[in-house]
């Protein structure tokens, strides 16, 4: 069985570095997923509420 030789200690931290940007970036667009999915459940919410209010004045 062979023992696998970790990189050197500048290539582990470009790694680090690298890793480091795509969470950031990860977390930036998970930031903005999040945005986009409220902005849209209020709307569709409006739009429920909308409906019902014209739903029960046609019903009357």
């Amino acid at each position: 069985m062979t023992v696998k030789q970790l990189p050197d200690e500048k290539t582990m931290l470009e790694i680090l570095e690298l890793v480091k940007d795509f969470e950031q970036s990860a977390r930036e667009m998970c930031e903005m997923s999040t945005a986009i999915a409220h902005k849209y459940q209020k709307r569709m919410q409006e739009i429920r509420e909308a409906e019902k209010e014209e739903s029960d004045r046609v019903d009357i």
